[in-house]
């Protein structure tokens, strides 16, 4: 992930969640190999201060030892692009894990509070490797 080292350390020691979202542009290619349409992606980066909460793992079948809630706020940039929506998927490092970020959006908050607050994020944390 491309965060700037001086952006990181503004937000010391809050900033311990890096989120990169592959979003499309809405431009489109074609492949000159197979012919296919391809779509254009960006890829925009958020620092974050999440609080992670351990899996729930009850030794059930299915359950998925993996997964952790995470809940906080974005600190750079402080609001999600309008692309970004819910489900939307990050690669992510956090608390210096690498893995993958599910968003779920945080319908509880009114437009009033948002607009005067750095903009809440919740999804859950899949840990996919290991530390960085």
């Amino acid at each position: 992930m491309a965060i700037d080292a001086t952006t990181i350390s503004d937000y010391a020691p809050w900033g311990n969640a890096e989120l990169a979202f592959t979003i499309g542009t809405g431009a489109a290619s074609t492949d000159p190999l197979t012919g296919n349409v391809i779509q254009a992606t960006e890829v925009v980066e958020y620092l974050a201060a999440l609080t992670v909460e351990a899996p729930n793992w009850t030794g059930k079948p299915g359950a998925d030892e993996t997964a952790y809630s995470c809940q906080g706020r974005l600190l750079s940039p402080s609001t999600l692009d309008a692309r970004i929506t819910n489900g939307s998927q990050a690669e992510a490092t956090i608390n210096g894990i690498r893995g993958r970020f599910e968003l779920v959006f945080d319908l509880a908050m009114d437009s009033y509070h948002r607009a005067d607050l750095r903009q809440v994020i919740k999804g859950n944390f899949r840990v996919i490797g290991g530390p960085e």
